[in-house]
């Protein structure tokens, strides 16, 4: 994933195991990704109530093995 951000400010810090934690505001984002790279990351509940949200109805759910 490739994420370019822009943002009118800006904090760093250092967090646990010496990793940089960015503190950003009012911040806009391009980038690609992977879709399908995403979609393995969410939860399928989520997704529903999302598309319900929408207006969306789904009459049928599998969930894979």
């Amino acid at each position: 994933m490739n994420i370019t951000c822009e943002c009118a400010e800006m904090r760093t810090s250092v967090g646990q195991h010496n990793t940089i934690r960015l503190e950003l505001e009012g911040v806009t984002l391009a980038g690609t990704i992977d879709t399908r790279e995403v979609l393995n990351q969410l939860d399928g509940a989520v997704i529903i109530e999302w598309l319900a949200e929408q207006g969306y109805t789904v009459l049928h759910q599998e969930r894979a093995a």
